[in-house]
C-alpha cells in the first residue's frame, strides 16, 4: 500500500446577469472580479474583509440561462453501490507524523493561488494577481531554489489553469473584449495554451467557460462548456486541436425535481466536472442535479448529497467543490445547503464509491451559532487522509482565519494540526495542495500586507527535517 506520507517518494465579484449568475459565482477561484475595470478590481489588504462565505467571481455567462422543463422527464436512475467492500489495507496512523512549522517560500505584493503541484513535487502551478489592475500570471514555481516562470498572463479569473505535461504546457482561460459602448464593456472568455513564457502562446478556442475546464487524465483532450451551448460538452483534442461536441447532451437531465419547482424554475446552473483519475467516469455537478457518467457506455446516474432537513436548508446539499481521491475510491465534497449567498455554512461530505456510504464532517469552529466553513481541501497520495482548511475565527476587520485539520476519511474522524499558525486568505479552492510524493502541504499564509506561499513538511516522527 502506498505509504500517506512518504519522504522518499519526494466568492464576491462579478456582477450578476440574472439568477444564473448568481449561482455560478458559488464557485470557486478567487477574490477577483471578472469584468470589473480594474480601478476596482483589486482588492486590498490581502486578507479581503468580506462576509462568509466569500463567493468569488465566475467567468462571464450567456445572456439567459437554458430552459428548464416544466415536467419532469423519465426519471435518471439512481446510482448503485456495492453492499460492502474489501476491508482497507492497514494504513500508517496519522499521529506518527510530524507537521512542520509552516516555511515562507514566497511573498508577492497581491494575492496568491494555488493550481496544482506538478509530478516532480517540486514545481507549484500557481498564479498571482497584479497589483491595480483585473489581470495575474500563471506561473511555476520551484519550491527549493525560488526559481518563478512567467508563463502567461490572463484577465480575469477564468477558474484553475490546467497542467498539460505531454506538451509541457499551461490551458487557460482569458477574458478579450468583445464590445465597448459608452457606459458597458462585455468580454468574451477564450481559451489558450502557453509553451513556456507569455510571448509563446496559442488561442485554441475563442468560446470557453473557465470554471468548467477540465483536462482527461491523460491530458490529452480539454472538456468544456461554451457559451453557446450550456448542455453539450466540447472536446478538444490538444494535439490537433480539433474540437467536437462530446455525446453527452445535459438538457435531458435538468429536470425540475418535486418540491422544489419553486427553486428551480428561475435558476438553471452551469455544471462542472471532475474525472475519476482512471478516466472510467465523470462527476458532473451543479446546484441541484450530481450525477455520475461512465465515459464507456456513455450511461448516466444521480446521487445525492446529504439530506434535506428543510428547518436547516433552503435546498437539499450540494456541490461547490468537488475532488476524486487518487485511487479513485472516494469523491469529496466541499456542500452547502443555502440557496443563494451570504451561504450560512459550508460542509465536508465524503462519499465511498464502493459501498454509497457518506460521511458530512465540519472541519472548523462555529464562528456563530451554526455557523461553519470548509473552504478548502486537498488529497494525501495514498487516499487515506485529507487536508481541509476550515474557518476558525474572524478577525476584526472581517478577514477570514482558517486552520488546516487532517481528515481519517475511513474512520471520519478529524485533527487540527499547527493550530498556533493562521491560513487562508479568502481563494477558496485554490488555497491548498498536497504534493504527489506526500511529504509536503502548500498552503497560503497570508498578512494585511502581502500574499504569502508557504510549505508544510510532512514526514514520520524521528525523521530529520529538511528544507524544501
Amino acid at each position: 500500500m502506498k505509504r500517506l506520507l512518504s519522504i522518499a517518494g519526494g466568492v464576491l465579484g462579478l456582477l450578476a446577469l440574472g439568477a444564473l449568475a448568481v449561482i455560478l459565482a458559488f464557485t470557486f477561484g478567487g477574490l477577483r472580479a471578472d469584468v470589473k475595470p480594474a480601478s476596482q478590481a483589486f482588492q486590498s489588504p490581502i486578507e479581503t474583509p468580506t462576509q462568509p462565505p466569500y463567493p468569488p467571481p465566475a467567468t462571464p455567462i450567456p445572456p439567459g440561462p437554458p430552459a428548464m422543463p416544466t415536467v419532469a422527464p423519465t426519471p435518471i436512475p439512481r446510482c448503485t453501490f456495492a453492499a460492502r467492500s474489501a476491508p482497507a489495507e492497514p494504513a500508517t496512523p496519522l499521529e506518527t507524523y510530524h507537521f512542520s512549522d509552516p516555511q515562507v517560500v514566497l511573498t508577492h505584493t497581491g494575492a496568491v493561488g494555488i493550481a496544482s503541484w506538478l509530478p516532480d513535487s517540486q514545481h507549484l502551478f500557481i498564479t498571482q494577481d497584479i497589483p491595480n489592475t483585473n489581470r495575474n500570471s500563471i506561473d511555476i514555481f520551484n519550491v527549493r531554489t525560488g526559481e518563478l516562470i512567467t508563463y502567461a498572463e490572463r484577465v480575469g479569473n477564468g477558474g484553475k489553469p490546467i497542467w498539460l505535461p505531454a506538451l509541457r504546457a499551461i490551458a487557460y482561460v482569458t477574458l478579450v473584449e468583445e464590445e465597448h459602448h459608452e457606459q458597458r464593456i462585455s468580454y468574451r472568455p477564450e481559451l489558450w495554451v502557453s509553451y513556456g513564457n507569455s510571448q509563446q502562446v496559442e488561442r485554441l478556442a475563442l468560446d470557453a467557460l473557465g470554471l468548467s475546464l477540465v483536462a482527461e487524465p491523460d491530458g490529452k483532450h480539454l472538456w468544456y462548456f461554451s457559451r453557446s451551448d450550456l448542455n453539450r460538452l466540447q472536446q478538444l483534442n490538444v494535439e490537433t486541436r480539433t474540437i467536437q461536441p462530446a455525446p453527452l447532451d445535459l438538457t435531458s437531465l435538468r429536470y425540475l425535481k418535486p418540491g422544489l419547482e419553486w427553486a428551480m424554475r428561475d435558476r438553471s446552473p452551469t455544471f462542472r466536472m471532475v474525472w475519476q483519475p482512471d478516466g472510467s467516469q465523470i462527476a458532473l455537478y451543479s446546484q441541484f442535479w450530481t450525477f455520475l457518467l461512465d465515459t464507456q457506455t456513455n450511461q448516466v446516474c444521480e446521487f445525492d448529497l446529504g439530506e434535506y432537513i428543510s428547518e436547516a436548508m433552503d435546498i437539499p446539499p450540494w456541490a461547490l467543490e468537488t475532488q476524486w481521491s487518487p485511487n479513485g475510491r472516494y469523491l469529496a465534497f466541499i456542500t452547502t445547503g443555502t440557496l443563494s449567498v451570504p451561504f450560512r455554512r459550508t460542509e465536508l461530505t465524503i462519499l465511498d464509491m464502493e459501498t454509497g456510504e457518506r460521511r458530512t464532517l465540519s472541519p472548523g469552529l462555529d464562528i456563530a451559532p451554526g455557523r461553519h466553513y470548509v473552504t478548502d481541501m486537498a488529497w494525501a497520495p495514498d487516499s487515506r487522509y485529507l487536508a481541509v482548511l476550515g474557518t476558525v475565527r474572524i478577525t476584526e476587520t472581517g478577514s477570514e482565519k482558517e486552520g488546516i485539520f487532517i481528515v481519517d476519511v475511513d474512520q471520519g474522524e478529524f485533527h487540527q494540526i499547527l493550530s498556533n499558525y493562521d491560513f487562508g486568505g479568502g481563494l477558496w479552492g485554490s488555497q491548498l495542495a498536497w504534493d504527489p510524493s506526500g511529504s509536503q502541504l502548500a498552503v497560503n499564509c497570508p498578512t494585511p500586507e502581502e500574499g504569502r506561499l508557504c510549505i508544510i513538511l510532512v514526514r514520520p516522527k524521528g525523521a530529520q527535517e529538511e528544507q524544501p
